[in-house]
């Protein structure tokens, strides 16, 4: 990576809007320009001004809101100022010992310090500084993790145990709300932690106000496992231990169902051991195969044709087929099922299935992924999936959670396709009766369409 200093300024704005403050009146307050001197789809960050001349990192007073106070901003060496703004347009506020502190990391952008006495001077900043701050470091270095302690997770931490809650049964929690009857700002999750860690807040937000609110119809499944895709996606040491226990704990409450049993219980054992890999805690159900397996084993060579799988209710059998084709073949005990909010209230359930080739085949092909359709039968669901088989050596993985085909709306029509040919036990006049219903734009239509043509004759 060039150093920094080799090709822009040091000192730049951190976020992607900028606006020139211009002189006033004898007795008034300096005006703003423009944003971004008229293009607001550009990324202040990029501008070539800072490319081409040393600034310096201050702040300035100004009006926010109709409000005089100290806000973010940087100095040109011909003395012109810029202000920093917010996604509002609004300058972005900050004290002037927290202009200094983001002059010192700017100087140290390749070496930041992450030590206590760092992060809780950021904590003391506005959330909007440390947002845009944390942003930029993402985009442009390798954060220590410590630095994102800084955020407000005391905010996912109550979500995380309000939804927990709701998800128990006979569980109830209330709204806290301020004097006009609404969601106080401490309660808000929004986009703050993005920096950190991605499908967290969204769904996290989703869950705790769906359930809240007894929201009718689909949504749960979707949003559950998105949540379990960002817990288990994410660097756990960003999150300070009481956001990971509680989170754990909300992991835990959705385990309940069998369906996301697996997904929650491997996310759980991240967040409570954040040093540790899930390879090392022996909890996936990952396999690898070799599908040259035929020629090794006519020249005598021994040779493992597929492996079993097991954890908790859930059981797998992978093999490579002689004809080239990895079969995957899952069943998912319900017997113990107590959940207050089944995954499979939404519809029929698909589980991703990732086959990623390994060693020298990884560098000509990337992962596949698979939709693997869970039918219900009696206490167990129960899913069958023949794909071709990559070269080489390659994994079979099931770790990430199930989610109701009407989900998959978002999903490449090639995917479903690929899916559709995959599920080889699910005849065409079964397709329809599960995807006639869905919405027009649903890529399933299309995916079915084309399933059907290539169908022989």
């Amino acid at each position: 990576m060039a150093r920094q200093e080799d090709t822009v300024a040091v000192h730049r704005p951190l976020s992607g809007w900028i606006a020139f403050l211009k002189p006033g009146p004898p007795d008034g307050r300096p005006a703003m320009g423009v944003i971004n001197d008229g293009d607001e789809r550009a990324d202040a960050r990029n501008m070539a001004r800072f490319r081409t001349a040393a600034w310096a990192r201050t702040s300035v007073i100004t009006e926010r809101d109709g409000v005089s106070g100290r806000v973010l901003a940087l100095r040109a060496p011909d003395g012109s100022l810029v202000v920093e703004l917010d996604d509002f347009g609004r300058p972005i506020p900050v004290s002037a010992e927290g202009a200094v502190l983001v002059a010192e990391l700017e100087q140290r952008w390749f070496d930041l310090p992450a030590d206590t006495a760092t992060v809780e001077r950021l904590r003391g900043e506005c959330l909007e500084l440390r947002y845009f701050l944390l942003h930029r470091m993402g985009r442009e270095t390798t954060t220590p993790a410590e630095l994102f302690h800084c955020l407000p997770w005391e905010r996912v931490e109550a979500a995380a145990h309000t939804t927990a809650l709701l998800l128990t049964p006979g569980g109830t929690a209330s709204a806290p709300a301020n004097r006009a009857g609404e969601r106080s700002a401490e309660e808000e999750l929004r986009h703050w932690f993005t920096p950190a860690v991605i499908s967290l807040a969204g769904p996290l937000s989703v869950l705790r106000r769906g359930l809240r609110g007894g929201r009718a119809g689909p949504w749960f499944s979707r949003e559950a496992a998105a949540l379990l895709t960002g817990l288990l996606t994410l660097a756990p040491a960003r999150l300070p231990a009481p956001a990971r226990s509680a989170l754990s704990e909300l992991a835990g409450r959705l385990g309940t169902d069998p369906a996301l049993h697996h997904s929650a219980r491997l996310a759980a054992a991240r967040l409570t051991n954040p040093v540790s890999v899930p390879v090392e805690l022996d909890l996936t159900l990952t396999a690898r195969l070799d599908s040259d397996f035929v020629l090794r084993a006519s020249s005598g060579a021994p040779e493992e044709t597929g492996a079993l799988l097991e954890q908790g209710p859930v059981t797998v059998d992978v093999a490579v087929t002689p004809g080239g084709a990895v079969v995957v073949e899952l069943e998912i005990s319900t017997t113990a099922a107590s959940p207050v909010r089944p995954a499979a209230d939404d519809g029929p359930l698909c589980h991703p299935v990732l086959v990623s080739p390994v060693g020298a085949m990884a560098q000509d092909g990337a992962p596949i992924r698979y939709w693997m359709l869970l039918d219900s039968s009696g206490d167990r669901l129960h899913g069958f999936l023949a794909v071709p088989a990559p070269e080489g050596q390659f994994d079979i993985g099931l770790d990430a959670p199930p989610v109701a085909l009407r989900f998959l709306d978002r999903v490449p029509q090639r995917e479903i396709l690929a899916s559709l040919h995959g599920n080889e036990h699910i005849g065409p006049s079964r397709w329809h009766r599960m995807i006639d219903g869905l919405p027009v734009h649903h890529p399933a239509h299309a995916a079915l369409a084309a399933y059907e043509a290539q169908l022989p004759t």
